[in-house]
């Protein structure tokens, strides 16, 4: 007998689910008479943040929220909430347990007790004060690099959040993941108080999600020193501390005398091998300081000497070889090994050793090997000079639990990038991608050299990007959504594309050696005054054809890496020349472009575009224009035409006096007097040596 069609629906509604449509969960809107929930024993460093949230919502919406430190605390039931939870007891119910691993945080709405609140939820410190930042950027709109960026917000009386919003973030590909701020000419004569300017590094990184400032040194005599101030600052914020390659364990011998003569009131001992355990009490110094101060430390270990030079330079004992320079910083490395581990007490305390200028050739020479500890980070760099990974990352096959990291400069204080970005975030990521591929297991550790900062944020944003998600990173992905973020949805295309142009604009002066390595080699805003200042002290004596002073071919660390022959002409002066006025072209092109759409973008748009893109390409331009002068003169040297020379010598100072003058426009309020500091570029030494060759060739 078959079932009749009544007895199929009948069994149909009996054991089927009832088709009813789910529920969207009601938006939770944000206004007036906001509470953050947060338990009154979570670290500092995390209450902190929450004081920067209050803040930010003070700043969009007008209100600032009040804080409670438990459910009872709050006004009433429906009143929006936030709840800001690491391990606090207070808020542990409204916590998801899958949030574990480190640095691992979410942003998420849940509801508890009949209560809806948006969950700040973080698996420890810093991935708490990583999920508040993350509220800030994606439900306040408040951009990591707001104060770099002139960002002032749309004033909202309230904003509605998706009831079904989740955002979750698993741990970084890089544990570690750090910033050096080096070479601060302008950083340091900035007109901001210490206290500022500490704060708002700490906070950018942080809102980058970075986790490590390297501090270079730190120093407690005979008043604490600038590096120990950044320490605290840094350890005040969440972050941990490392220190550079010229400061083994924390110690620069920048203070040796003064350690000797105001800590230990003796005579100071030579700086000598021979007295290495004297060397042991000045480092025991600096590593109970840092214990002391509770820093979370990365511990440098090595051997340089002062000055940052090969340590061969300082001791007066050292070997004459490269093989016994190399077994004695093995040494010295091995010592610095045990006395960490004696004072610290730790069996495994977490070490890096740089590999960086001579150690970096001896150990691509097999002279050098650093101690075999599995807490010992061997940290590679770019080479000298020009930034791309050295002889020591491309022949090295580490073992599969070594950990290793990388070191890249963004600016340098000599012959790259200083006063505008140059290298590249293109540049940066294949970097990256070379140093990891060597190694089976994550990169532990980068840091990169953002001394002056404010010139650099794109590329620093771009490497904080890819060093959390390395597998989903793509530059020119990185680079839409960048410019989409601070030049909105219609202009950020347009903007994004100019950036491609400019970064594309700096004459390569050499081609590749690396295969597929585009821009491995860039004629930088440095290497443009330094050749500009060679020129200037040949001229007067005539012609030269190649008049700057350089390496042999096969060094690393060739200063400016002119290869004629990979240009199409046969000497520096023709590559100079045809270098200079290919990139004065395309900055040309860049520069109008971008003073087309300068105007369509509303302000604060406008002024970030215009400090980080425009104004940098008009210099850049200004000081291609400086040294294309200049060589043209001396080409006219060649003919002894005196008054042709006098002529593009003043076409030469006109462009370093524009200069100064194109960098005005990006000083305004908090950036006033910003390039006051200029020394390392040094433009009015540059404008100053122009004029007083000009009055030796009118002679």
């Amino acid at each position: 007998m078959k079932p009749t069609l009544t007895l199929i629906t009948a069994l149909l509604v009996a054991f089927l689910p009832p088709l009813v449509a789910s529920a969207q969960p009601a938006d939770v809107v944000l206004g007036a008479g906001v509470t953050i929930l947060i338990d009154p024993n979570e670290p500092a460093p995390v209450q902190r943040a929450v004081g920067d949230l209050i803040r930010d919502y003070g700043k969009v919406t007008g209100y600032r929220p009040i804080i409670a430190h438990r459910i009872e605390q709050l006004p009433h039931a429906t009143a929006p909430l936030i709840v800001v939870s690491c391990a606090g007891a207070t808020t542990a119910d409204w916590r998801r347990k899958d949030i574990a691993s480190r640095e691992a945080h979410a942003v998420f709405i849940r509801t508890l007790s009949g209560q809806q609140g948006i969950v700040l939820q973080g698996a420890d410190l810093r991935g708490t004060i990583f999920a508040i930042y993350t509220f800030s950027d994606r439900v306040l709109g408040v951009p990591p690099l707001w104060y770099w960026a002139s960002w002032q917000p749309q004033r909202k009386t309230s904003i509605s959040v998706p009831g079904d919003l989740s955002l979750r973030f698993e741990s970084p590909h890089v544990q570690w993941r750090a910033w050096f701020p080096n070479d601060q000419d302008l950083w340091s004569s900035w007109k901001r108080s210490a206290e500022t300017k500490q704060g708002i590094l700490c906070e950018t990184m942080l809102r980058l999600k970075l986790n490590v400032l390297d501090v270079g040194s730190i120093r407690d005599f005979p008043k604490p020193a600038a590096g120990l101030l950044m320490a605290r600052a840094a350890t005040a914020y969440g972050l941990a501390v490392t220190g550079t390659h010229t400061s083994p364990l924390a110690a620069s011998l920048n203070g040796w005398e003064d350690y000797w003569r105001m800590v230990r009131k003796q005579k100071p001992p030579a700086m000598t091998l021979a007295n290495a355990d004297k060397f042991e009490e000045f480092w025991e110094h600096h590593i109970r300081l840092g214990l002391r101060e509770k820093l979370e430390m990365i511990w440098m270990i090595g051997l340089r000497g002062a000055g940052d030079e090969g340590f061969f330079k300082t001791f007066t004992d050292a070997p004459a070889d490269e093989a016994g320079r190399a077994k004695a910083i093995e040494a010295i490395m091995r010592r610095q090994v045990a006395l960490l581990k004696r004072v610290t007490s730790q069996e495994r305390p977490l070490m890096r050793t740089v590999l960086y200028n001579e150690n970096s050739d001896y150990f691509a020479a097999g002279l050098l090997h650093p101690p075999d500890e599995q807490s010992l980070i061997w940290n590679f760099c770019s080479t000298r000079r020009d930034h791309y990974p050295a002889a020591d990352v491309l022949n090295c096959n580490p073992a599969p639990d070594r950990p290793i990291g990388y070191y890249l400069n963004l600016q340098f204080t000599s012959s790259g990038s200083h006063l505008v970005q140059g290298e590249g975030p293109w540049k940066m990521e294949a970097n990256y991608r070379m140093v990891q591929a060597i190694s089976t297991r994550p990169l532990e550790f980068s840091v990169v050299n953002t001394g002056n900062l404010r010139e650099f944020v794109l590329e620093a944003s771009a490497n904080a990007a890819m060093l959390w998600d390395f597998a989903s990173y793509d530059t020119d992905r990185f680079l839409q959504e960048f410019s989409r973020r601070y030049f909105g949805d219609e202009s950020g295309p347009q903007v994004a594309a100019l950036y491609r142009r400019f970064y594309d604009s700096y004459w390569c002066q050499r081609k590749p050696t690396l295969p597929g390595f585009a821009r491995q080699f860039i004629f930088q805003d440095m290497r443009l005054a330094r050749a500009s200042e060679q020129l200037l002290k040949q001229l007067p004596d005539g012609f030269d054809p190649n008049p700057l002073e350089d390496g042999a071919l096969d060094i690393s660390g060739r200063y400016f890496n002119i290869v004629p022959e990979d240009c199409g002409t046969t000497n520096q002066i023709e590559a100079m020349l045809q270098g200079t006025s290919e990139s004065i072209s395309k900055l040309d092109a860049v520069i109008a472009a971008a003073e087309e759409l300068l105007p369509q973008l509303s302000e604060p748009r406008r002024t970030f575009f215009n400090d980080n893109l425009r104004v940098q390409a008009r210099f850049l331009r200004e000081a291609n224009r400086t040294l294309n002068a200049l060589a043209k003169a001396m080409l006219a040297r060649r003919d002894a035409d005196s008054a042709e020379v006098l002529g593009l010598l003043t076409v030469s100072e006109a462009s370093a006096h524009a200069m100064r003058e194109t960098l005005r426009e990006a000083e305004h309020d908090p950036f006033k007097a910003w390039f006051d500091g200029d020394r390392l570029f040094g433009i009015t030494k540059l404008a100053d040596r122009i004029a007083l060759v000009k009055r030796r060739v009118a002679k």
